[in-house]
């Protein structure tokens, strides 16, 4: 009786047992050229057929696939003894860690940078209004300086400008709040630093001299300030929407007075 409870082997197409372990499956006719997986074939029209145990042991295949290591790798992986097994799993895991890691790294700066494109959103909405600025500091750009430009490939909101009130047509380039510091242009905390207005200021990317200073500065003069320059950090660069559409920098700034 009990015999006949043991029901009989299932083979899978190769539609079935790719759909199993997740691959095209042309990725399985691959890993088969390559000797990495297995398949019968039926007597009758020649396809592809795989029992249970060889699923199985493709699954292990897509295992380590998904895990990064290369297919010219994994043959080796074929040969290897428990022990030597486990040290190469060893190894591949410290990969996944490294990997986990800049991940992580990732993550966190789409969060910033998202967090600067509503920034910008809000911004635009609001217009001009009251608001001291966020930053403590600008620097002039020691453009020498090697390790300038990792810190701001990694962190481009420390990019920042500054345009003289006197001067609206010159846009400074200068960096905020890095410990590498070149020499201070402005300070927050300087005395007679005077009150701000935080608004959105717009610089043209292909001629950087080309902003919306001016009208920011008219527009800080009608409110009753008396502009003296604007400072502000880089959000992002996109295309301003409306019927004249045109691609901008996008600057947090403050006119200040």
């Amino acid at each position: 009786m009990e015999r006949e409870r043991v029901m009989e082997p299932v083979l899978y197409d190769i539609k079935d047992a790719a759909r199993y372990l997740g691959v095209a499956p042309s990725t399985l006719r691959y890993w088969e050229r390559e000797g990495l997986v297995r398949a019968g074939r039926n007597r009758g029209n020649d396809y592809r057929q795989y029992a249970l145990h060889d699923l199985i042991d493709a699954s292990e295949i897509a295992f380590y696939r998904r895990l990064g290591v290369p297919v010219r790798e994994l043959a080796g992986y074929r040969t290897l003894s428990a022990r030597d097994l486990d040290d190469a799993l060893d190894r591949t895991a410290r990969d996944v860690e490294q990997r986990i890691a800049e991940l992580e790294a990732m993550r966190a700066r789409l969060a910033r940078q998202r967090a600067l494109n509503a920034r910008a959103e809000e911004l635009e909405a609001a217009g001009m209004r009251p608001g001291a600025p966020g930053i403590a500091r600008l620097d002039a750009i020691d453009y020498a300086d090697p390790a300038l430009w990792p810190l701001l490939v990694d962190e481009p909101w420390r990019f920042a400008v500054l345009v003289d009130a006197a001067d609206p047509g010159t846009v400074f380039e200068v960096v905020a709040d890095t410990p590498t510091r070149a020499g201070a242009v402005w300070e927050r905390d300087a005395p007679g630093a005077g009150e701000g207005r935080e608004c959105l200021l717009l610089v043209d990317p292909d001629d950087p001299n080309r902003s919306n200073a001016p009208a920011l500065f008219a527009e800080a003069a009608r409110q009753g300030l008396e502009p003296r320059l604007a400072v502000g950090t880089y959000l992002l660069t996109a295309v301003e929407e409306g019927p004249h559409a045109a691609r901008w920098d996008y600057y947090r700034a403050w006119v200040l007075g």
